[in-house]
């Protein structure tokens, strides 16, 4: 597995009007080992509140300090250089024969590069990108390199003449900009993450905004394990709640402060061993479905298939394997898929029409169950995870992914380069994209193991329901 390091990016206004448990549940939340400070001109104040927050093992960088640390840095298995000047660019070289190793990428933080928007002509210019380049000293280098700017916008990502740059994220988490975090890695790919002021603190709870937040922080409950510890009627009592809304705030902050999931109903999963899948496109109108990734048993031990077809000439070859083993090996088994009747299922059986309509019987005849819309739509749990991603969730519930650095749309974009151009420099790596495909079935079996296993779920021993008048049911409510 790749080395990976996390930097949590941070714009001085919003650690300025942060309250000290907000900032640390963010801190929590992302546990990086460096926290970028942003902006252009010295933010002491902003600097001091998170010296105060932060461990002694947390690397705290801010470019445009009077007095920044500069240099090559090994953190978590990864190379930096932090280069709050030209000068310090300018030791790039010295710095490949002394402390770094050239045979593995480097990542360059600064506040040098900045973006300049002509909103007439719609253009956009990297502000400082002559010096940058010239104190770099490129042809004399040898290793390779992706700069990170934290005067740039945490979107921005651009190849400059062979100058890889990523932004830093300068306003992040301030005027509604998600805070941002970049996990950088020995292999010099960055992931991207993200999360919203809402999704931290009190707010990050059900039925919870700015203003009930500050109301429940003005009763003393300043931290989700507050609420989660207390009784529901001291909640109810507090003006504009009542007992419902004080029930909902209390499992959602039961559900995230514990980490568990919070029953609200007896509404019992379907009986039988479940086959989870997920599948991957070509995007979110797809004209393929190429990879299919099915989990046979249980999140540890079940086995792992995957279906794929890496030629684009024969779109419906994936969904053809795949169903030719379902219905000779799990057809009296449910089919579960995480928001799978936002995406999946209808997808499949568009696919299943278009391809192969010899298996649309057998499709039609599936038992097939969402745990997304069973707990979130339906209401009957509470998840974990500050929002109901099925990564968020299975990480709350203890799941740890093989970081890939990918996403679906990640993906998919890939797969219509290879569609686009089947050329070596754009063939997908494979095994990479299968990973990425059983992570996810791996963190739904998660899911729905801890669905199975939560507190309030009762067993029955009524007789399984018929499967194609449910199935009928949930397509006519829910297709």
């Amino acid at each position: 597995m790749s080395a990976s390091a996390r930097i949590a990016c941070a714009s001085p206004q919003f650690v300025d009007q942060a309250e000290p448990s907000l900032l640390d549940d963010w801190l929590t939340y992302y546990d990086p080992s460096i926290v970028l400070l942003t902006g252009r001109s010295p933010e002491p104040r902003a600097a001091s509140h998170l010296r105060r927050q932060l461990d002694s093992e947390t690397l705290l960088y801010h470019p445009a300090s009077d007095a920044p640390a500069s240099g090559p840095r090994r953190i978590d298995g990864v190379q930096f250089v932090l280069s709050p000047t030209e000068q310090t660019l300018c030791k790039l070289r010295e710095y490949e024969h002394r402390d770094l190793n050239v045979d593995r990428p480097s990542f360059v933080l600064s506040g040098l590069l900045e973006l300049d928007v002509d909103t007439t002509s719609l253009s956009t210019t990297l502000v400082g990108r002559e010096e940058y380049v010239s104190s770099l000293q490129t042809n004399q280098l040898e290793g390779e390199y992706v700069h990170i700017s934290a005067s740039l916008p945490a979107d921005y990502r651009r190849e400059w003449d062979g100058l890889s740059v990523i932004g830093g994220g300068i306003d992040s988490g301030y005027a509604g900009t998600p805070l941002v975090a970049l996990d950088c890695r020995d292999d010099g790919r960055v992931l991207t993450r993200s999360v919203t002021r809402s999704q931290l603190g009190l707010r990050a709870l059900d039925q919870v905004g700015g203003k009930r937040a500050q109301q429940l922080r003005e009763a003393g409950f300043t931290s989700r394990e507050d609420i989660a510890s207390t009784s529901t009627s001291s909640l109810s009592d507090l003006p504009g709640l009542g007992q419902t809304i004080a029930d909902r705030i209390q499992q959602s902050a039961t559900a995230i402060a514990h980490d568990e999931i919070v029953r609200k109903s007896d509404d019992p999963l379907p009986n039988g061993d479940p086959v989870y899948i997920d599948i991957e496109t070509d995007g979110l109108s797809p004209t393929i479905t190429w990879l299919i990734g099915v989990l046979d048993g249980t999140a540890t031990d079940g086995r792992y298939l995957s279906f794929i077809q890496t030629n684009p000439d024969e779109p419906g070859r994936a969904i053809e394997d795949f169903l030719a083993w379902y219905t000779a090996n799990a057809s009296h088994r449910p089919l579960v898929a995480y928001r799978g009747w936002k995406f999946d299922f209808s997808v499949i059986l568009d696919h299943i029409i278009e391809y192969c309509p010899h298996y649309e019987d057998d499709w039609n005849s599936t038992y097939r169950f969402d745990p997304y819309q069973w707990a979130v739509e339906k209401q009957n749990a509470i998840l974990p995870g500050r929002t109901n991603k099925l990564e968020d969730v299975a990480a709350a519930l203890g799941y740890e992914r093989d970081e890939t650095g990918l996403t679906g749309a990640a993906v998919a974009r890939t797969y219509q380069q290879w569609m686009a151009d089947r050329s070596p420099s754009t063939e997908p790596d494979w095994d990479r994209f299968e990973s990425y495909c059983e992570d996810d079935v791996r963190g739904l079996a998660v899911i729905y193991e801890s669905l199975a296993k939560s507190n309030r779920i009762v067993s029955t021993n009524e007789p399984s329901r018929d499967i194609t008048e449910t199935t009928t049911q949930q397509r006519l409510s829910d297709w």
